[in-house]
């Protein structure tokens, strides 16, 4: 309290503590404050906060414990990831790594360490993922993006097969939830992720999640997509709330 007095001017301050609580203030501050509970919370033995991540032999990747986060500036939507790791929630139906049935715990940050931690993982970005691929639609995606992606999530693309979602219109006339339990939901995918990296991941699988179960849009092995159709797939899922 004296501090803040001081600060509003009733009494003056050395430069060198003004210095300080700016510094203390930063986000650069909160940012190394968030990396140093990350590694004492042993966030490291479950997350790789570099990359890009290594493809290994299948036979290894039963020891990947959770995913990579050097990438999450650019994966999550600002805030989301304080609230998340206050009161973390699974985002599958199965186990991680496995098809059993369950959800695996997440530990729960205080609300002031979750924000720090926060703020890190934040600031680890890739720098060359494209920005400013999807555009700015929010709420109110032109019909025809939407009726493309809607086909191609619900009947061209095995989408369903692997993410649960949650439809409002239904034929029986009320919302439900439907698909499968191995990949990450996408009941609140809008609120959670970033539309551009949704389109990044499609095309680059190998970048950013080369150990993963997604399918390949840009190989021959996978039915081709073009970039309409992948920037009406990140429109689609940003409306997911």
């Amino acid at each position: 309290m004296i501090f803040m007095r001081r600060l509003a001017g009733r009494e003056s301050l050395p430069g060198w503590a003004v210095l300080l609580f700016l510094l203390a203030a930063s986000p650069a501050m909160g940012q190394e404050k968030g990396k140093d509970i990350f590694l004492r919370r042993g966030c490291g033995e479950c997350h790789t906060a570099q990359g890009p991540e290594a493809k290994i032999p299948v036979t290894e990747r039963h020891a990947i414990k959770g995913p990579s986060l050097w990438y999450a500036g650019s994966k999550f939507r600002p805030g989301y990831l304080k609230g998340w790791l206050a009161k973390p929630q699974a985002f599958r139906g199965v186990k991680w790594g496995t098809m059993e049935k369950g959800k695996t715990p997440h530990p729960a940050l205080a609300p002031a360490e979750a924000g720090e931690v926060a703020l890190y993982l934040e600031s680890l970005k890739d720098p060359e993922m494209p920005s400013g691929v999807v555009p700015a639609w929010g709420e109110k995606v032109p019909r025809q993006v939407l009726r493309r992606a809607r086909i191609l999530f619900q009947k061209e693309q095995p989408c369903y097969a692997c993410h649960m979602v949650h439809i409002r219109k239904t034929v029986y006339r009320e919302p439900v939830e439907v698909g499968g339990f191995s990949a990450p939901h996408l009941v609140d995918a809008g609120r959670r992720l970033r539309p551009d990296f949704i389109v990044a991941l499609l095309k680059s699988g190998d970048r950013y999640a080369p150990n993963g179960r997604m399918p390949r849009y840009g190989s021959t092995a996978f039915t081709p997509l073009s970039e309409q159709d992948l920037i009406a797939l990140a429109a689609y899922i940003a409306t997911f709330k």
